[in-house]
Protein backbone atom coordinates (compact mmCIF):
# COMPACT_ATOMS: atom_id res chain seq x y z
CA UNK A 1 0.00 0.00 0.00
CA UNK A 2 1.15 3.40 -1.01
CA UNK A 3 2.19 5.75 1.84
CA UNK A 4 2.37 8.99 -0.20
CA UNK A 5 0.73 11.74 1.68
CA UNK A 6 -2.58 12.71 -0.09
CA UNK A 7 -1.63 16.60 -1.47
CA UNK A 8 -4.61 18.24 -0.51
CA UNK A 9 -3.93 17.56 3.48
CA UNK A 10 -3.17 20.31 5.96
CA UNK A 11 -1.40 20.99 9.53
CA UNK A 12 -4.14 21.01 12.54
CA UNK A 13 -3.90 24.04 14.72
CA UNK A 14 -5.33 24.83 18.32
CA UNK A 15 -8.10 27.48 19.24
CA UNK A 16 -7.21 27.26 22.71
CA UNK A 17 -8.67 29.38 26.02
CA UNK A 18 -5.55 29.75 27.77
CA UNK A 19 -7.44 31.55 30.59
CA UNK A 20 -10.49 29.85 31.18
CA UNK A 21 -13.89 31.13 33.05
CA UNK A 22 -14.51 31.61 36.55
CA UNK A 23 -15.95 28.11 37.85
CA UNK A 24 -18.87 29.70 39.48
CA UNK A 25 -20.88 33.23 38.54
CA UNK A 26 -23.03 34.85 41.05
CA UNK A 27 -26.64 36.24 40.64
CA UNK A 28 -28.46 38.14 43.29
CA UNK A 29 -31.97 35.97 44.14
CA UNK A 30 -34.79 37.73 43.49
CA UNK A 31 -34.12 40.28 42.13
CA UNK A 32 -36.65 42.30 39.43
CA UNK A 33 -33.95 43.96 37.16
CA UNK A 34 -31.47 42.45 34.61
CA UNK A 35 -28.14 41.34 36.01
CA UNK A 36 -24.93 41.41 34.25
CA UNK A 37 -22.03 39.59 35.00
CA UNK A 38 -18.52 40.61 33.62
CA UNK A 39 -16.39 37.82 32.35
CA UNK A 40 -12.82 37.67 31.47
CA UNK A 41 -11.01 35.08 29.59
CA UNK A 42 -8.42 34.79 27.12
CA UNK A 43 -7.75 33.05 23.65
CA UNK A 44 -4.79 31.85 22.00
CA UNK A 45 -4.24 30.06 18.80
CA UNK A 46 -1.49 27.32 18.66
CA UNK A 47 -0.07 24.18 16.83
CA UNK A 48 -0.46 21.17 19.08
CA UNK A 49 2.53 21.59 20.78
CA UNK A 50 1.47 25.14 22.12
CA UNK A 51 3.65 26.82 19.42
CA UNK A 52 2.20 30.32 18.75
CA UNK A 53 0.98 30.53 15.10
CA UNK A 54 1.57 33.29 13.17
CA UNK A 55 -0.78 34.76 10.27
CA UNK A 56 -2.99 37.72 9.34
CA UNK A 57 -6.22 36.96 11.07
CA UNK A 58 -8.74 34.62 11.72
CA UNK A 59 -12.23 35.23 12.88
CA UNK A 60 -13.56 33.35 15.72
CA UNK A 61 -16.89 33.15 17.25
CA UNK A 62 -17.40 32.77 20.57
CA UNK A 63 -20.42 30.88 21.87
CA UNK A 64 -22.15 30.90 25.63
CA UNK A 65 -24.03 27.55 25.54
CA UNK A 66 -25.55 25.36 28.23
CA UNK A 67 -22.86 22.59 29.37
CA UNK A 68 -25.63 19.97 29.34
CA UNK A 69 -27.23 20.39 26.03
CA UNK A 70 -24.69 22.31 24.64
CA UNK A 71 -27.49 24.15 23.04
CA UNK A 72 -28.07 28.69 23.29
CA UNK A 73 -29.61 28.94 27.13
CA UNK A 74 -32.47 31.48 27.46
CA UNK A 75 -32.92 34.48 28.61
CA UNK A 76 -28.88 35.31 28.99
CA UNK A 77 -27.19 37.72 26.70
CA UNK A 78 -23.44 37.84 25.73
CA UNK A 79 -21.57 40.84 24.73
CA UNK A 80 -17.80 41.18 23.73
CA UNK A 81 -15.48 44.42 23.79
CA UNK A 82 -14.33 44.68 20.37
CA UNK A 83 -16.45 42.44 18.75
CA UNK A 84 -16.68 42.60 15.04
CA UNK A 85 -19.79 44.19 13.39
CA UNK A 86 -23.32 42.60 12.60
CA UNK A 87 -26.04 43.35 10.64
CA UNK A 88 -28.80 41.93 13.68
CA UNK A 89 -29.68 44.08 16.55
CA UNK A 90 -31.27 41.45 18.09
CA UNK A 91 -29.63 39.90 21.45
CA UNK A 92 -27.64 36.91 20.76
CA UNK A 93 -25.29 34.33 22.68
CA UNK A 94 -22.67 34.88 20.33
CA UNK A 95 -20.01 36.99 19.16
CA UNK A 96 -17.19 36.98 16.59
CA UNK A 97 -13.55 38.86 17.00
CA UNK A 98 -10.85 38.63 14.78
CA UNK A 99 -7.33 37.45 16.00
CA UNK A 100 -4.31 39.25 15.03
CA UNK A 101 -0.69 37.88 16.05
CA UNK A 102 0.61 41.30 15.67
CA UNK A 103 -1.48 42.21 18.46
CA UNK A 104 0.55 39.26 20.48
CA UNK A 105 0.16 35.40 21.67
CA UNK A 106 -3.35 35.95 23.43
CA UNK A 107 -6.22 37.79 23.15
CA UNK A 108 -7.93 39.05 26.20
CA UNK A 109 -11.81 38.95 25.84
CA UNK A 110 -13.84 41.19 28.54
CA UNK A 111 -17.31 39.68 27.93
CA UNK A 112 -20.26 40.50 29.56
CA UNK A 113 -23.25 38.32 30.53
CA UNK A 114 -26.75 39.75 30.95
CA UNK A 115 -28.73 38.04 32.94
CA UNK A 116 -32.98 38.34 32.64
CA UNK A 117 -34.62 38.99 35.73
CA UNK A 118 -36.51 35.77 35.45
CA UNK A 119 -32.64 34.14 35.84
CA UNK A 120 -32.70 35.19 39.10
CA UNK A 121 -35.46 33.59 40.51
CA UNK A 122 -35.19 30.15 38.77
CA UNK A 123 -32.08 27.84 39.13
CA UNK A 124 -30.10 28.41 35.49
CA UNK A 125 -28.29 25.28 34.42
CA UNK A 126 -24.16 25.24 34.20
CA UNK A 127 -22.78 27.31 31.49
CA UNK A 128 -19.86 26.61 29.04
CA UNK A 129 -17.80 29.00 26.38
CA UNK A 130 -17.24 27.88 22.77
CA UNK A 131 -14.37 28.89 20.41
CA UNK A 132 -14.69 28.51 16.89
CA UNK A 133 -13.60 29.43 13.41
CA UNK A 134 -15.97 31.67 11.83
CA UNK A 135 -16.12 31.75 8.23
CA UNK A 136 -13.84 35.19 6.78
CA UNK A 137 -16.27 36.49 4.19
CA UNK A 138 -12.68 37.60 2.39
CA UNK A 139 -11.49 33.94 1.91
CA UNK A 140 -13.11 31.72 -0.41
CA UNK A 141 -12.17 28.18 -1.43
CA UNK A 142 -10.01 27.28 -4.42
CA UNK A 143 -12.11 27.49 -7.52
CA UNK A 144 -12.33 24.10 -9.15
CA UNK A 145 -11.38 22.74 -6.35
CA UNK A 146 -11.17 18.76 -6.70
CA UNK A 147 -12.92 16.46 -3.88
CA UNK A 148 -11.28 15.75 -0.54
CA UNK A 149 -9.24 12.40 -0.62
CA UNK A 150 -10.55 9.69 1.73
CA UNK A 151 -8.39 10.50 4.62
CA UNK A 152 -8.40 13.81 4.60
CA UNK A 153 -12.13 13.62 4.54
CA UNK A 154 -12.08 11.22 7.19
CA UNK A 155 -9.66 13.83 9.19
CA UNK A 156 -12.30 16.46 8.46
CA UNK A 157 -15.19 14.41 10.00
CA UNK A 158 -13.09 13.83 13.02
CA UNK A 159 -12.42 17.35 13.80
CA UNK A 160 -16.00 18.66 12.94
CA UNK A 161 -14.77 20.92 10.52
CA UNK A 162 -15.84 19.55 7.05
CA UNK A 163 -15.75 23.02 4.80
CA UNK A 164 -13.61 24.84 6.46
CA UNK A 165 -10.88 26.95 4.65
CA UNK A 166 -7.54 26.37 5.77
CA UNK A 167 -5.68 29.37 6.82
CA UNK A 168 -2.13 30.20 5.75
CA UNK A 169 0.64 31.21 8.26
CA UNK A 170 3.66 33.19 7.59
CA UNK A 171 6.12 30.39 7.04
CA UNK A 172 3.49 29.21 3.74
CA UNK A 173 1.83 26.54 5.98
CA UNK A 174 -2.12 25.56 5.45
CA UNK A 175 -3.80 25.02 8.80
CA UNK A 176 -7.48 24.02 9.52
CA UNK A 177 -8.36 25.01 13.52
CA UNK A 178 -9.71 22.83 15.92
CA UNK A 179 -12.38 24.42 18.32
CA UNK A 180 -12.34 24.52 22.37
CA UNK A 181 -15.03 24.51 24.81
CA UNK A 182 -14.57 24.99 28.36
CA UNK A 183 -15.48 22.93 31.37
CA UNK A 184 -18.97 23.66 33.06
CA UNK A 185 -19.39 27.20 35.12
CA UNK A 186 -21.84 26.95 37.85
CA UNK A 187 -24.34 30.14 38.44
CA UNK A 188 -25.50 30.02 41.82
CA UNK A 189 -28.21 32.44 43.33
CA UNK A 190 -27.60 34.83 46.10
CA UNK A 191 -26.34 37.88 47.66
CA UNK A 192 -23.97 38.81 44.69
CA UNK A 193 -20.99 40.16 44.68
CA UNK A 194 -17.94 38.44 43.11
CA UNK A 195 -17.60 35.53 45.15
CA UNK A 196 -14.79 32.70 44.64
CA UNK A 197 -12.80 33.35 41.21
CA UNK A 198 -11.48 30.02 41.16
CA UNK A 199 -11.13 28.79 37.39
CA UNK A 200 -13.09 26.28 35.38
CA UNK A 201 -9.72 23.13 35.15
CA UNK A 202 -10.98 21.74 31.97
CA UNK A 203 -11.18 21.93 28.26
CA UNK A 204 -13.26 20.01 25.75
CA UNK A 205 -12.52 19.29 22.61
CA UNK A 206 -15.59 17.16 20.35
CA UNK A 207 -14.41 14.40 18.10
CA UNK A 208 -16.63 12.74 15.67
CA UNK A 209 -15.67 9.43 14.49
CA UNK A 210 -16.88 8.40 11.00
CA UNK A 211 -18.03 4.74 10.77
CA UNK A 212 -15.81 2.41 9.63
CA UNK A 213 -15.63 2.44 5.85
CA UNK A 214 -15.06 -1.46 4.62
CA UNK A 215 -11.92 -2.50 2.99
CA UNK A 216 -14.05 -2.87 -0.43
CA UNK A 217 -15.29 0.49 -0.20
CA UNK A 218 -14.75 2.87 -2.49
CA UNK A 219 -16.98 5.91 -0.73
CA UNK A 220 -15.81 8.99 1.60
CA UNK A 221 -16.75 8.22 4.96
CA UNK A 222 -20.08 8.81 5.79
CA UNK A 223 -21.18 12.03 7.43
CA UNK A 224 -22.99 10.11 10.16
CA UNK A 225 -20.85 9.65 13.41
CA UNK A 226 -19.75 8.48 16.68
CA UNK A 227 -19.35 11.66 19.02
CA UNK A 228 -16.60 11.69 21.65
CA UNK A 229 -15.80 14.41 24.52
CA UNK A 230 -12.23 14.73 25.23
CA UNK A 231 -11.21 16.28 28.34
CA UNK A 232 -7.75 17.97 28.35
CA UNK A 233 -6.11 19.55 31.56
CA UNK A 234 -4.06 21.99 30.06
CA UNK A 235 -2.53 23.27 33.95
CA UNK A 236 -2.13 20.04 35.24
CA UNK A 237 1.41 18.77 35.98
CA UNK A 238 2.52 20.69 32.11
CA UNK A 239 2.03 16.59 31.15
CA UNK A 240 1.91 15.60 27.92
CA UNK A 241 -0.96 13.46 28.77
CA UNK A 242 -3.59 16.12 29.50
CA UNK A 243 -4.31 16.96 26.19
CA UNK A 244 -4.67 15.80 22.39
CA UNK A 245 -2.10 15.73 20.03
CA UNK A 246 -2.24 15.35 16.21
CA UNK A 247 -1.33 11.90 16.52
CA UNK A 248 -4.38 10.65 18.13
CA UNK A 249 -6.65 12.62 15.13
CA UNK A 250 -4.54 10.70 12.28
CA UNK A 251 -4.72 6.91 14.19
CA UNK A 252 -8.40 7.54 15.09
CA UNK A 253 -8.86 8.54 10.60
CA UNK A 254 -6.25 5.47 9.85
CA UNK A 255 -9.01 3.06 11.66
CA UNK A 256 -12.14 4.70 9.90
CA UNK A 257 -10.73 3.97 6.91
CA UNK A 258 -9.35 0.65 7.39
CA UNK A 259 -10.95 -1.27 10.54
CA UNK A 260 -9.19 -4.60 9.87
CA UNK A 261 -6.30 -3.29 10.97
CA UNK A 262 -7.14 -3.94 14.93
CA UNK A 263 -7.62 -7.69 14.15
CA UNK A 264 -3.80 -8.72 14.39
CA UNK A 265 -4.88 -11.93 12.24
CA UNK A 266 -5.85 -9.80 9.08
CA UNK A 267 -2.26 -8.92 7.03
CA UNK A 268 -1.49 -5.50 6.48
CA UNK A 269 -0.84 -6.24 2.94
CA UNK A 270 -4.67 -6.29 2.17
CA UNK A 271 -5.31 -3.26 3.52
CA UNK A 272 -6.48 -0.57 0.60
CA UNK A 273 -3.74 2.38 -0.98
CA UNK A 274 -5.11 5.48 1.30
CA UNK A 275 -5.01 7.33 -1.79
CA UNK A 276 -7.50 9.23 -3.24
CA UNK A 277 -6.51 8.68 -7.12
CA UNK A 278 -5.64 5.54 -5.99
CA UNK A 279 -8.08 2.19 -7.04
CA UNK A 280 -9.07 0.15 -4.43
CA UNK A 281 -9.79 -3.10 -4.58
CA UNK A 282 -13.50 -4.25 -6.43
CA UNK A 283 -13.54 -6.85 -3.91
CA UNK A 284 -12.89 -7.82 -0.79
CA UNK A 285 -9.31 -9.23 -0.55
CA UNK A 286 -9.08 -12.97 0.48
CA UNK A 287 -8.35 -13.25 4.32
CA UNK A 288 -6.49 -16.05 5.81
CA UNK A 289 -8.40 -19.27 7.50
CA UNK A 290 -8.46 -17.60 10.80
CA UNK A 291 -10.57 -14.88 9.08
CA UNK A 292 -12.92 -17.27 7.48
CA UNK A 293 -13.45 -19.74 10.09
CA UNK A 294 -17.29 -19.33 11.82
CA UNK A 295 -15.67 -19.40 15.44
CA UNK A 296 -15.34 -15.89 16.91
CA UNK A 297 -12.03 -14.66 18.02
CA UNK A 298 -10.89 -12.99 21.00
CA UNK A 299 -9.48 -9.83 19.37
CA UNK A 300 -7.60 -7.36 22.14
CA UNK A 301 -6.47 -3.94 21.68
CA UNK A 302 -4.22 -2.22 24.58
CA UNK A 303 -2.88 1.17 24.01
CA UNK A 304 0.54 2.29 25.20
CA UNK A 305 1.21 6.05 27.06
CA UNK A 306 -2.55 6.71 26.52
CA UNK A 307 -3.27 9.94 27.67
CA UNK A 308 -6.28 11.43 26.60
CA UNK A 309 -7.41 7.75 25.57
CA UNK A 310 -8.80 8.91 22.28
CA UNK A 311 -7.00 5.91 20.00
CA UNK A 312 -8.50 3.64 22.48
CA UNK A 313 -12.17 5.38 22.41
CA UNK A 314 -11.90 5.00 18.86
CA UNK A 315 -10.60 1.51 18.87
CA UNK A 316 -13.97 0.26 20.94
CA UNK A 317 -15.56 1.51 18.65
CA UNK A 318 -14.66 0.42 15.35
CA UNK A 319 -14.10 -2.74 17.07
CA UNK A 320 -17.87 -2.92 18.23
CA UNK A 321 -18.69 -2.99 14.16
CA UNK A 322 -16.56 -6.15 13.75
CA UNK A 323 -18.69 -9.14 13.10
CA UNK A 324 -16.85 -12.63 14.49
CA UNK A 325 -14.85 -10.81 17.29
CA UNK A 326 -15.41 -10.58 21.13
CA UNK A 327 -13.42 -7.89 21.85
CA UNK A 328 -11.76 -5.88 24.97
CA UNK A 329 -9.39 -2.69 25.07
CA UNK A 330 -6.66 -1.76 27.56
CA UNK A 331 -5.65 1.81 27.79
CA UNK A 332 -2.68 2.51 29.79
CA UNK A 333 -0.27 5.15 31.07
CA UNK A 334 1.92 6.04 34.25
CA UNK A 335 0.04 6.18 37.01
CA UNK A 336 -0.39 9.91 37.15
CA UNK A 337 -1.95 10.01 33.89
CA UNK A 338 -4.37 7.08 34.75
CA UNK A 339 -5.96 8.63 37.98
CA UNK A 340 -6.83 11.62 35.89
CA UNK A 341 -6.88 12.54 32.74
CA UNK A 342 -7.35 8.91 31.39
CA UNK A 343 -9.73 7.98 33.57
CA UNK A 344 -11.62 10.81 33.48
CA UNK A 345 -12.09 10.50 29.50
CA UNK A 346 -13.38 7.03 29.77
CA UNK A 347 -15.83 7.75 32.27
CA UNK A 348 -17.02 10.63 30.75
CA UNK A 349 -17.75 8.65 27.28
CA UNK A 350 -19.20 5.96 29.39
CA UNK A 351 -21.69 8.14 30.73
CA UNK A 352 -22.15 10.12 27.37
CA UNK A 353 -23.15 6.73 25.55
CA UNK A 354 -25.51 4.96 28.70
CA UNK A 355 -27.56 8.85 28.12
CA UNK A 356 -27.60 7.53 24.03
CA UNK A 357 -28.27 4.71 25.16
CA UNK A 358 -25.68 2.88 23.18
CA UNK A 359 -24.56 0.37 25.75
CA UNK A 360 -25.62 -2.43 24.14
CA UNK A 361 -22.94 -4.24 22.67
CA UNK A 362 -20.27 -1.65 23.42
CA UNK A 363 -16.81 -3.00 23.81
CA UNK A 364 -15.74 -1.68 27.11
CA UNK A 365 -12.34 0.67 27.51
CA UNK A 366 -10.22 -0.55 30.99
CA UNK A 367 -7.63 1.65 32.25
CA UNK A 368 -4.32 0.17 33.55
CA UNK A 369 -1.57 1.15 34.89
CA UNK A 370 1.64 -0.30 32.52
CA UNK A 371 5.28 0.98 32.94
CA UNK A 372 7.60 0.45 29.83
CA UNK A 373 9.95 -2.14 30.17
CA UNK A 374 10.69 -5.24 29.72
CA UNK A 375 7.28 -6.93 31.50
CA UNK A 376 6.66 -10.16 34.13
CA UNK A 377 4.90 -13.05 32.97
CA UNK A 378 1.86 -12.21 35.10
CA UNK A 379 2.13 -8.00 33.48
CA UNK A 380 2.27 -9.86 30.01
CA UNK A 381 -0.84 -12.29 31.09
CA UNK A 382 -2.60 -9.23 31.74
CA UNK A 383 -1.97 -7.06 28.52
CA UNK A 384 -2.49 -10.30 26.52
CA UNK A 385 -5.57 -11.56 28.28
CA UNK A 386 -5.44 -15.00 26.18
CA UNK A 387 -6.58 -12.95 23.18
CA UNK A 388 -6.01 -14.53 19.85
CA UNK A 389 -5.23 -11.39 17.95
CA UNK A 390 -3.28 -8.94 19.96
CA UNK A 391 -2.90 -5.22 18.22
CA UNK A 392 -0.55 -2.74 20.90
CA UNK A 393 -1.25 1.08 19.73
CA UNK A 394 0.27 3.82 20.55
CA UNK A 395 0.36 7.80 19.63
CA UNK A 396 2.72 10.47 20.04
CA UNK A 397 4.93 7.78 21.79
CA UNK A 398 8.53 8.15 20.32
CA UNK A 399 9.05 12.02 21.18
CA UNK A 400 11.59 11.00 23.65
CA UNK A 401 14.54 9.32 22.60
CA UNK A 402 15.80 8.45 26.30
CA UNK A 403 12.83 6.30 26.43
CA UNK A 404 12.91 4.03 23.07
CA UNK A 405 15.03 1.20 24.93
CA UNK A 406 11.64 0.85 27.60
CA UNK A 407 9.41 1.08 25.07
CA UNK A 408 11.28 -1.62 22.92
CA UNK A 409 11.10 -3.98 25.50
CA UNK A 410 7.39 -3.45 25.90
CA UNK A 411 6.79 -4.02 21.61
CA UNK A 412 9.01 -7.42 22.26
CA UNK A 413 7.38 -8.50 25.57
CA UNK A 414 4.21 -8.90 23.97
CA UNK A 415 5.31 -9.24 20.27
CA UNK A 416 7.91 -12.11 21.15
CA UNK A 417 5.78 -13.61 24.11
CA UNK A 418 5.77 -17.68 23.89
CA UNK A 419 2.55 -19.51 23.82
CA UNK A 420 0.30 -19.11 27.20
CA UNK A 421 1.60 -21.19 30.16
CA UNK A 422 -1.95 -20.36 31.37
CA UNK A 423 -4.45 -23.18 32.52
CA UNK A 424 -7.02 -20.64 31.27
CA UNK A 425 -9.78 -23.01 29.98
CA UNK A 426 -10.42 -20.42 26.44
CA UNK A 427 -6.50 -21.13 26.00
CA UNK A 428 -6.09 -23.64 23.13
CA UNK A 429 -2.35 -24.27 22.18
CA UNK A 430 -3.93 -25.10 18.09
CA UNK A 431 -5.42 -21.98 17.96
CA UNK A 432 -3.12 -19.39 15.96
CA UNK A 433 -1.66 -16.42 18.29
CA UNK A 434 -1.08 -13.22 16.00
CA UNK A 435 0.42 -10.16 17.26
CA UNK A 436 1.33 -6.37 15.89
CA UNK A 437 2.17 -2.56 16.72
CA UNK A 438 0.55 0.13 15.33
CA UNK A 439 2.22 3.53 16.34
CA UNK A 440 1.24 7.09 14.52
CA UNK A 441 4.36 9.14 14.54
CA UNK A 442 5.05 13.08 13.87
CA UNK A 443 8.46 14.41 13.90
CA UNK A 444 8.87 16.12 16.96
CA UNK A 445 12.66 15.98 18.49
CA UNK A 446 15.90 14.82 16.74
CA UNK A 447 16.56 11.57 16.94
CA UNK A 448 13.35 10.46 17.75
CA UNK A 449 12.78 8.55 14.49
CA UNK A 450 15.88 6.96 15.05
CA UNK A 451 13.04 4.05 17.24
CA UNK A 452 12.20 2.32 13.84
CA UNK A 453 16.11 1.35 13.18
CA UNK A 454 16.28 0.39 16.66
CA UNK A 455 13.12 -1.56 16.34
CA UNK A 456 14.55 -3.34 13.23
CA UNK A 457 17.32 -4.22 14.69
CA UNK A 458 15.95 -6.05 17.95
CA UNK A 459 14.73 -8.17 14.80
CA UNK A 460 11.00 -6.68 14.61
CA UNK A 461 9.18 -6.19 10.74
CA UNK A 462 8.92 -2.39 10.59
CA UNK A 463 6.79 -1.10 7.74
CA UNK A 464 5.20 2.67 7.34
CA UNK A 465 1.56 2.08 6.70
CA UNK A 466 -0.35 5.19 6.08
CA UNK A 467 0.29 8.95 5.86
CA UNK A 468 -1.54 12.29 6.35
CA UNK A 469 0.29 15.42 6.16
CA UNK A 470 2.74 14.99 9.12
CA UNK A 471 1.39 12.03 10.73
CA UNK A 472 2.63 8.72 9.71
CA UNK A 473 1.50 5.19 11.12
CA UNK A 474 3.90 2.51 11.42
CA UNK A 475 3.50 -0.97 11.84
CA UNK A 476 5.84 -3.49 14.21
CA UNK A 477 5.52 -7.33 14.20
Amino acid sequence: MSTASPPDAFRLGRLRLVRLPPSRLHLVAGSRKPHTVPVELAAAVTDDYGVDLDFDQLHIKIDLLEAGTLEPPSGITLSLDGSLPTTSRAPSTSATFAFQPARGPFHTLKLALTFAPSSSNHPVRPLCFRLSVSPDPSLSPPPNEPAASAATAAIRSIIGEPTQIPNETWDGQSYVFLGVTSGQVAVELGKGGKGPQDKVQSALRFIHLPPPAADDSTSDPSPTSTPFTILERPGLNNSTGQRLWDCALGLTAFLSLHPSALDASTPLANLPRPDNDVPRPSKKPRLDPVERSTKRRRVRVVELGAGCALASLAAASVLRTMDGVDASVLATDIEATVDTTLRENLELNARQRRRRREGEGAVEVRAGVLDWGELAPAQIDEVVDDAESVTLVGTDILYNPSSHNLLLSTLLSVLRRPPSSSSSPRDDASTPRHRRALIAYKRRTDGDDAFFSLAREAGLDVRHVWAWGEVGVWAFA
